[in-house]
């Protein structure tokens, strides 16, 4: 049964800001340190080229170290997202699979669920967040590309059996790529200036401003999890008793 667009997006906004203390905590510790690590290696960068290298040319000097500079912040936030963001994607859809059993959430709850599951998170959230980044990299139209992934942190997070979660995200979206598309565009009301304008001003205003733009940053993420859950469940909420969700995606089982 496919859910609505406008269905999805409502049911996740009442989660996000029924339970906004625990996504600010979540964004606060992936987003808003990310960004701050990130910068800080861009400072560290940044300043190495420019005291070991002479300046025979500032223009191109300059050219340089914010090009370097930049491959490596994203490196970093690379890292940091793939490894972090591994516990805040199943920390974040816990949220939903407490509200699919009507049971009451948790910081302690959330935190938990999301160290319980990291170990079968990590690697294919780890793979679809790089490919995702290096889609960034080449200039490739980026929310097109990861638009295949899309499921990824719900299928690792819900069916720990699943060998090859991007696998099985590339086919599961496959009809549904459109919906999910037009999803994501909501998502370019913040990243669209973020990304272009954004991240450069924060690095002149304070660390304040890239700690903050961090949290927001995945505050949004948040919410697009706990809408492309939905989007996955639905999948199998079919009338024959064969095609339903296992128990385990279906969020019938207490977490844990």
């Amino acid at each position: 049964m496919r859910i609505s667009i406008l269905v999805a997006v409502r049911n996740a906004l009442r989660v996000f800001f029924e339970n906004l203390f625990i996504v600010l905590f979540i964004s606060l510790v992936t987003g808003g340190v990310g960004a701050l690590i990130a910068d800080g290696v861009t400072g560290v960068i940044y300043d190495y080229i420019q005291g070991h290298y002479a300046a025979t040319d500032p223009i191109r000097q300059g050219q340089m170290m914010l090009v370097v500079a930049q491959l490596v912040a994203l490196v970093a936030m690379t890292i940091w997202g793939g490894l972090v963001g591994a516990w805040a994607a199943p920390a974040t859809i816990y949220l939903w699979v407490q509200e699919h059993n009507k049971k009451p959430t948790s910081l302690k709850g959330a935190i938990n669920y999301g160290i319980d599951r990291w170990p079968d998170v990590v690697g294919p959230h780890f793979k679809a967040y790089a490919a995702v980044m290096l889609g960034q990299v080449i200039i490739l139209p980026t929310i097109v590309f990861g638009l295949q992934y899309a499921f990824v942190d719900a299928i690792a997070t819900l069916n720990r059996e699943e060998d090859r979660p991007l696998y099985r995200s590339g086919r599961l979206t496959l009809g549904r790529r459109g919906q999910i598309f037009r999803t994501f565009l909501l998502g370019m009301l913040w990243w669209l200036p973020w990304q272009l304008f954004g991240t450069f001003y924060a690095q002149d205003a304070g660390w304040y401003i890239m700690f903050g733009g961090g949290v927001i940053d995945y505050a949004v993420l948040a919410f697009f999890d706990l809408v492309m859950v939905q989007y996955y469940l639905s999948l199998y909420q079919k009338d024959a008793p064969e095609t339903a969700a296992p128990a385990s995606q279906a969020g019938t089982t207490s977490p844990g």
